[in-house]
């Protein structure tokens, strides 16, 4: 694989985001996603960055630094991984989640948090393997 490149995401991203949000459990069109990266844009401590290879987007990652009421120091948490099927396994995902780890310790954050889906069986190996540890549960609850 020749090197990758990650860097911000950009709103003229949305169409080639679109399927990579589709293999994520998140169908979207273009033109929620481009509303997304513009509302987004300009969130003081969230961020958002696209993996290309060959100049195609093959990954995508993004999240935010949550500071506590209860402890000093901030957390980091990993709101959005996914690859595309055809580059998985090959290095894509590490890449993003060091990118996204280098950028939360630049923030002041002492540890990163993610969450994943019961059913995500395969984030549920890939996250121990970069070592991650399960740390908790977590409950939702729609509001409308």
């Amino acid at each position: 694989m020749q090197a990758l490149l990650i860097r911000p995401v950009r709103v003229a991203d949305a169409a080639a985001l679109a399927p990579l949000l589709g293999e994520l459990g998140y169908p979207s069109t273009t033109e929620e996603i481009e509303y997304r990266l513009a509302r987004n844009a300009h969130q003081h401590e969230s961020e958002a960055w696209v993996a290309v290879h060959d100049g195609a987007v093959v990954g995508f990652a993004a999240g935010l630094i949550l500071w506590s009421y209860v402890s000093n120091g901030a957390s980091a948490q990993l709101t959005s991984l996914v690859v595309s099927s055809e580059a998985r396994g090959t290095g894509v995902g590490r890449q993003l989640v060091a990118h996204f780890e280098v950028w939360a310790r630049g923030r002041g954050a002492k540890r990163v948090v993610v969450t994943s889906a019961l059913y995500r069986d395969d984030a549920h190996a890939f996250y121990p393997a970069i070592g991650y540890s399960e740390t908790g549960k977590r409950f939702g609850k729609p509001l409308d």
